[in-house]
C-alpha cells in the first residue's frame, strides 16, 4: 500500500516550527534567493497543506502545482493557496504515477517526501519525465530537480525509528539516491550530504 503520514508525523510535517524553518531556512539554501523562479512552471510532490506551494510562489514562479497522496492535505491546500487563483493548482495524486504530461515542468520540489514513497526509484522516473527536456537548438539546459530528503541513518535511528512509521523498503542511503537520479536520466549539479542523515540538492535533466 501506499505510504501516508501517521498522526503523529501528521502533526509534526504541519506545525508551525517545520513552515518556519522551510520558509527561512530551507527554501534559499535549496532553491536560490527570491525571484530564482521568475516565470517557471513548478510541481512540487507531496505539497501537504500548501506551505511550500506558497514558498515557490514567492520565489517568483509562474504557477505550482502540487498533489498529495491524503485528501485531506489537498482540501487543506486548497483552502490555504485559493487567493492565488490559476497560479496554484492541488489535486490528489501519486508520485509513482504522476498526473502530468511529459516535459510539462521546468522544475519539480521533493521537500523531504521522497523517503515516503515505497517505489522511489519509479518517482524518480515520473520525475524526470515531467521536467523540461533540454533544447540542443538553443543550448537551452533541461528542468532541475530539487531535493531535500532524509537518508537511512536518520529513519533508522532511534527513537526516529520507533515513532514514525517508515517502511524499510522505502529508505535509501545518499549513494542509493544518487545512484537513481542517474538511473532516472537525471545529472546531480548540487549535493550537500550531511553523515548518512539528509540530503539537499539539484539534478538536472
Amino acid at each position: 500500500g501506499r505510504m501516508k503520514l501517521n498522526a503523529l508525523e501528521f502533526a509534526l510535517m504541519n506545525n508551525l516550527v517545520r513552515a518556519a524553518s522551510q520558509w527561512w531556512i530551507e527554501t534559499p539554501l535549496l532553491i536560490g534567493p527570491r525571484g530564482s523562479l521568475a516565470g517557471r512552471q513548478v510541481l512540487e510532490i507531496g505539497c501537504g497543506r500548501g506551505v511550500g506551494i506558497e514558498i515557490l510562489l514567492a520565489r517568483g514562479a509562474a504557477q505550482v502545482t502540487g498533489f498529495d497522496l491524503d485528501p485531506k492535505m489537498i482540501s487543506l491546500a486548497r483552502k490555504h493557496v485559493a487567493k492565488h487563483g490559476a497560479r496554484a493548482r492541488v489535486f490528489v495524486g501519486d508520485a509513482e504515477a504522476i498526473d502530468a504530461p511529459n516535459s510539462s515542468f521546468d522544475a519539480v520540489v521533493d521537500y523531504g517526501i521522497l523517503h515516503h514513497i515505497p517505489n522511489w526509484q519509479k518517482a524518480l522516473g515520473e520525475i524526470a519525465r515531467v521536467l523540461r527536456s533540454p533544447d540542443p537548438a538553443s543550448g537551452r539546459p533541461g528542468g532541475t530537480f530539487y531535493f531535500e530528503d532524509l537518508l537511512k541513518g536518520f529513519v533508522s535511528a532511534w527513537p526516529v525509528r520507533d515513532l514514525f512509521d517508515h517502511p524499510q523498503a522505502t529508505q535509501f542511503y545518499g549513494r542509493e539516491l544518487r545512484a537513481g537520479l542517474v538511473a532516472a536520466g537525471l545529472r546531480v549539479t548540487r549535493w550537500r550530504q550531511l553523515g548518512e542523515w539528509g540530503v539537499m540538492g539539484a539534478a538536472v535533466k
